[in-house]
This record gives C-alpha cells, sequence and structure tokens, in this order.
C-alpha cells in the first residue's frame, strides 16, 4: 500500500479539515488479570467504567462532528460514557470493524505473560525481557507474526479455520489504515471537525508506526489520546502521543 503521512508538533498543526482523536478503550476484566483478549469481547471493570468517565468529563469544551468505534463492547461502551460526560450525548457512534483490535487466534483468552514468553524463546530469546531489550517496543508487533506462525502451524491444536485464525502484523496494518481512511473521507464530507475514534493499543501502534515508524509508543493506558489530522488522503500526528491529559483532567 502507499502512505501519505506527516508528524506534525502541536505548534506546526495546519488547518486539516478533519482531527481524529484516537484513543485506547477503557479497562476491562482481560486487563485486569492479565488475559490477551484481542477479538474476544470482555467486559468492562467497575474501574474502567469511572475512568471512561473521567475521560469524558476532561473532554468537556470538545465537540465532536462524529465518534467511530470498533465493534467490541469495550469499544462502544468507552466511546458512549465519555460522549454522555462530555457533553456530546446527541453523537451517534458509528460501528467500524477495522478498529478492532488484532486477532489472536487460537491464543485468545491465554495468558499474557506465559504466550510472550512462548513468543521471545520462537524469536530466540530466553525472557521476555531480553527480547524487550533487544526489540523495544516494535517487540509487540514481533509477537503478532510469531503468533500468526505458530497459529499457522497449529501449534495448540486448535479445530480453528484458517480464517479464523491469528492475523500478521501486516493484515492489521491495511485494515487499520483503510478503516482510518474511511472515517477521514466520510467526516470530510460532512464537513470535517473533531472525531472521537475508539481503537485497542496493538492497533492503534500499528497505525500510527505506520504513519511515524521513529514515533515513541512503549505503552498506551487506557484511554490514552493521540490525536491524527487527517487531509486528502494524508495523515498527520500531532505530539504529544498516547497522551493522558483529558483523562487526568477529567479525575480532579
Amino acid at each position: 500500500m502507499n502512505y501519505n503521512h506527516t508528524t506534525l508538533t502541536g505548534d506546526e498543526r495546519s488547518e486539516q479539515q478533519v482531527t481524529m482523536f484516537l484513543t485506547r478503550h477503557t479497562k476491562t476484566t482481560a486487563n485486569a488479570i492479565d488475559l490477551i483478549q484481542g477479538w474476544s469481547d470482555f467486559p468492562l471493570t467497575q474501574e474502567g467504567i469511572e475512568i471512561a468517565r473521567q475521560f469524558g468529563r476532561g473532554l468537556q469544551g470538545t465537540r465532536f462532528a462524529a465518534a467511530y468505534c470498533g465493534t467490541l463492547t469495550r469499544h462502544y461502551e468507552t466511546a458512549r460514557i465519555a460522549l454522555d460526560n462530555s457533553g456530546n450525548d446527541n453523537v451517534e457512534i458509528r460501528f467500524e470493524p477495522g478498529l478492532r483490535e488484532y486477532n489472536f487466534g487460537s491464543f485468545e483468552g491465554r495468558d499474557v505473560s506465559t504466550t510472550h514468553q512462548a513468543v521471545a524463546e520462537w524469536l530466540g530469546y530466553s525472557t521476555v525481557e531480553e527480547a524487550r531489550a533487544a526489540r523495544g517496543p516494535k517487540f509487540d508487533l514481533d509477537v503478532q507474526d510469531a503468533l500468526y506462525a505458530l497459529d499457522a502451524e497449529n501449534v495448540l491444536h486448535t479445530d480453528l479455520v484458517p480464517q479464523d485464525r491469528a492475523e500478521s502484523a501486516d493484515m492489521v496494518e491495511q485494515r487499520m489504515w483503510q478503516a482510518m481512511t474511511n472515517i477521514g473521507d466520510t467526516v470530510s464530507r460532512e464537513g470535517g471537525g473533531d472525531v472521537l475514534v475508539i481503537s485497542s493499543g496493538t492497533a492503534i501502534r500499528q497505525f500510527l508506526w505506520t504513519i511515524d515508524s521513529e514515533v515513541d509508543l512503549t505503552y498506551l493506558g487506557n484511554t490514552a489520546v493521540t490525536k491524527v489530522d487527517y487531509n486528502k488522503g494524508t495523515f498527520s500526528i500531532e505530539q504529544p502521543v498516547g497522551s493522558m491529559a483529558y483523562y487526568e483532567r477529567g479525575a480532579q
């Protein structure tokens, strides 16, 4: 695919037609107990509900022209709670399947730490810590491609058909780019403005790395926001990346 992108600081922001508040969903039960959730539909925790409320309160003063989210409960409920608590309760949420997290196939619902250790060993490292030190934050993309390869080999001996098995990083990159482009084009035709976009952590990082391979994305907290400008097929990242400022403002 041909990707058009630039990176901006806040002071360099041009008059873009569409600004997407690309946001990771709030905390789920899988987050709390360290399980791989991918396409699995784990509910929000009570803490996660409150985090989303505080995030919404921190967004007060922002008027969203539109809102989009992935098709899972954690995406929709994060968007709905945030909109209702920010004065945007009249904004309709549109579903975009391409915003979902990676599909982890046979590894869905399994322990994160154990799975990452198996991946580290598959990559030739003794521990996850050693792998992260060597690969940096891109280790998460290595995890996905490793799980894609392992699931294709059916190392867990599951009955999943090939179409339900783990996605590769490239597959997620392409669907995220297409989803974000569709959102940008649609909102631009409708007059532009700010857009709330709720997705998942690793899928967001995959997309942002496609825009700028050097962007620092060691970790994205629940409700972390990165503003992405869109204009005529070109994406631009505004700094800071993965900001918790809206959540922190609402928590005060």
